[in-house]
């Protein structure tokens, strides 16, 4: 990593960044970090442009001009702006500076779609005159569900799931339930052990074992057109209900890029491919999957009418041809998210 640390030491900060895990969203940031490049609330959302001597405990706290507008930006690590240098550099922070409204950054790292979603829900009481939502998202729910996690079809995958469950399924089990396993395990192979009590553990132990796999996702491309379709039937909900302006925009994504890469951005991928287990994201993110995404965000986005952008359209123009915007393939330096943000008020302002 000297390479990456060397031309943007800031990212060393959040490559140090761990999981808070939590209910219902499963994780988010770390709440009250306070850095030179990031800091974040009670809740482990970002503020927009913290200060020293700053008294907010929470990003709702913020001091804004009782005339503007609420707005918000839902996403992963992109939109929250992971490898910004300071909080101000990030999307949220350039929209509330540059339009007639404040934009709070409820993204999450790692997110999926629905993640995204529920995060939303969770700060709601919070979001008052709401006026708009930009959801800037796609790369992880391109390829959550062709990784080897096992999940049921109705359910999105997510980062940590494997674990979760893990560590629940022990949780949940009582002392008679291991001691069946301990006695039984090495005689029995059961696939879920803990679904066994006192009650009914002669018929399931001693049954044969038979599998379901009805509740598995099948071809993981109907599974990705489900997620999506959810999602974005979701969004279409809320934005009818609540009478708010929604715009999804397919975030852009080193791996979809056509434009010509700077020095700095070759040396910076080059090496990032090198880092154990990443080759197992990277070969589900190529231009066939960019593809697959975008059809489905444009049919399902203009069946629940939903405005929808690709920045990856965007960004492949020539004029960025000689500017270093991707920190990683899943994530934008200061100058990319001031371009972005531009490029957003020029078509959603």
């Amino acid at each position: 990593m000297l390479t990456k640390y060397k031309l943007a030491p800031q990212t060393k900060f959040y490559d140090s960044m761990d999981a808070n895990w939590r209910p219902f969203i499963m994780f988010s940031q770390f709440p009250n970090v306070r850095s030179k490049f990031c800091n974040t609330d009670i809740n482990g959302l970002r503020f927009n442009n913290f200060q020293e001597n700053n008294t907010e405990n929470s990003i709702f706290e913020e001091k804004i001009d009782k005339e503007k507008k609420t707005g918000i930006i839902v996403g992963n690590s992109f939109a929250f702006g992971e490898g910004s240098t300071n909080d101000k550099y990030t999307i949220s922070n350039y929209l509330s500076e540059k339009t007639n409204s404040h934009y709070y950054n409820l993204c999450g790292r790692g997110f999926s779609g629905f993640q995204e979603i529920t995060n939303f829900f969770l700060h709601l009481n919070h979001l008052k005159k709401l006026d708009k939502i930009i959801v800037i998202s796609g790369c992880n729910d391109a390829f959550l569900p062709y990784l080897d996690i096992n999940h049921e079809n109705y359910l999105e995958p997510t980062h940590g799931y494997k674990l979760f469950k893990s560590s629940m399924d022990k949780a949940a089990r009582g002392w008679k339930n291991k001691t069946l396993k301990l006695i039984f395990g090495s005689f029995f192979k059961k696939t879920n052990w803990s679904r066994i009590n006192s009650l009914n553990w002669k018929d399931e132990i001693f049954k044969k074992e038979t599998i379901s796999y009805k509740n598995k996702p099948s071809d993981p491309n109907e599974h990705l057109s489900l997620i999506i379709d959810n999602n974005i039937r979701l969004w279409s909900i809320i934005s009818q209900g609540m009478n708010i302006d929604i715009s999804y925009v397919l975030q852009p994504v080193g791996s979809w890029s056509k434009k010509k890469l700077t020095d700095e951005e070759k040396k910076l991928f080059s090496e990032e491919i090198l880092i154990e287990g990443q080759d197992r994201i990277y070969k589900h993110i190529d231009f066939k999957k960019y593809n697959l995404i975008k059809s489905i965000l444009e049919h399902s986005t203009k069946k629940y009418k939903i405005n929808f952008l690709d920045l990856n359209a965007h960004f492949n123009n020539e004029k960025y041809n000689n500017e270093w915007l991707f920190l990683s393939r899943f994530h934008f330096n200061d100058v990319g998210n001031k371009h972005l943000s531009s490029y957003l008020i020029s078509k959603l302002f």
